[in-house]
């Protein structure tokens, strides 16, 4: 691939067994050195830290671990950066919402250790058994109808709120998904944003752009909230949150007035890597490519 685009820089994502591992700080130093001599081997240009989340939720994490994961960063940053040459890259994906970026991070320590943090602008409303009703997966901006917390739930407000606590905007990236969610209704008859659900829908109430367009063709009612600038669908009790090529195009439109440092798209694998909806393979990636350079 870097054969193809010499300026291509590739990360190795790291996603679990950072609980244990910040336990021992003599481990984190060992970690880092170990992290140092498998990237250069394998010819990797950084790593990003997938940790989902330092010291959340509160009830069932150490809250120790929000300044243990200062101390990893700051050994890796160490590593990576101070005593490579030339240096890696060093970057983490965050939270987005308050109660986690509040709970995780000291974000004016972070700020000094990492090329960037990438914020996941995603998973903002799913079916739980505490919160049993539809909600977007990732609106851009809040609806007149939200209020207190819920009017945080949303890439705008989260965005500015990163900003806000310290983040420098070049170190700002912004997730975007190309997945969506879904739902099962309580009734047909109640099928609005908000409305009551009793579980997660079709595909384990998790669905790719392709399905979404699928479900849409076969004879679903299509909807934009022209608010949160997203699409919903609805057929009988099935309810699903998702991307199209409007709401994809809004969202990297937006950050790129924003200023901050760039987009990253959670994932490859569910945009229409096949071209079934409208005959263009990974048509998302696509709109945000156009729209970003």
């Amino acid at each position: 691939m870097k054969k193809q685009n010499p300026s291509l820089q590739v990360l190795l994502s790291i996603t679990s067994g950072f609980s244990s591992l910040v336990e021992d700080p003599r481990g984190v130093a060992i970690f880092a050195y170990n992290a140092h001599k498998f990237l250069i081997t394998h010819g990797f240009d950084g790593l990003d830290l997938d940790w989902e989340f330092p010291a959340w939720p509160p009830w069932k994490k150490n809250p120790k671990e929000k300044e243990r994961f200062n101390y990893l960063v700051l050994q890796l940053n160490n590593a990576l950066k101070l005593a490579s040459h030339p240096p890696l890259m060093l970057t983490v994906a965050v939270g987005g919402s308050q109660d986690i970026i509040d709970s995780s991070y000291e974000i004016d320590q972070l700020a000094k250790y990492v090329d960037f943090v990438s914020v996941m602008g995603y998973n903002y409303h799913k079916f739980e058994p505490y919160m049993p009703f539809t909600g977007h997966n990732a609106p851009l901006t809040k609806s007149r109808y939200e209020e207190g917390y819920f009017s945080t739930l949303n890439i705008h407000w989260v965005t500015q709120y990163w900003m806000k606590r310290g983040m420098p905007k070049d170190k700002l990236i912004i997730g975007i998904p190309t997945f969506g969610r879904s739902w099962k209704l309580l009734t047909s008859e109640w099928h609005n944003v908000g409305a009551p659900a009793v579980d997660e829908g079709m595909f384990s109430g998790k669905l790719t752009y392709t399905e979404a367009c699928i479900f849409v063709k076969e004879g679903a009612t299509y909807y934009f909230d022209d608010e949160s600038k997203v699409p919903y669908a609805v057929r009988e009790r099935d309810w699903i949150s998702y991307e199209n090529a409007v709401s994809i195009k809004d969202k990297a439109q937006w950050i790129l007035d924003a200023g901050v440092a760039g987009v990253m798209i959670w994932n490859l694998n569910s945009d229409d890597w096949a071209g079934l909806c409208a005959g263009k393979a990974f048509e998302l990636h696509n709109i945000i490519k156009d729209i970003i350079h």
